[in-house]
């Protein structure tokens, strides 16, 4: 009876931490919304909320796991969908980053997304396979 009590106290102990260390992590993620806010212009913020609110569908990051690996939890599903969201969020400001050295305006056409993902192959981001040729972007007429 006493043994239950102390392992039940400790499990109270334990949640309590797991509590506080997830209240101190939002406060940082509060503290550092807010500089952010504080510093960025109104359309990294704009940008910033379409990208908190964008997804991808898990049950497609499923299917596409279970082809690749074999098999596929949810968990696994939504660990590949925010790996893709943050690597969809990298090339598209990198391709923001080119616009604004090449002094263009404007919304991201194509082929700033095309040179964004070649610029991420030649740096190593993204992995070749000698399996199969997979094309990123289908291409048209759709930039210089």
């Amino acid at each position: 009876d006493e043994r239950r009590e102390q392992r039940e106290a400790e499990e109270e102990d334990e949640l309590n931490e797991r509590l506080e260390q997830r209240l101190n992590r939002n406060a940082r993620m509060s503290e550092l919304y807010e500089e952010f806010a504080r510093v960025a212009t109104e359309e990294q913020l704009a940008r910033f909320e379409q990208y908190k609110r964008s997804k991808f569908p898990r049950a497609a990051m499923r299917r596409l796991m279970a082809d690749v690996v074999g098999s596929s939890t949810e968990r696994s599903a939504i660990i590949l969908a925010s790996i893709a969201k943050m690597f969809v969020g990298d090339l598209v400001e990198s391709a923001v980053e080119a616009m604004a050295a090449a002094g263009e305006t404007g919304p991201v056409r194509p082929h700033h997304l095309r040179n964004a993902h070649h610029k991420a192959k030649r740096a190593g981001i993204v992995p070749s396979s000698s399996l199969h040729r997979y094309t990123m972007f289908w291409q048209s007429n759709s930039g210089p």
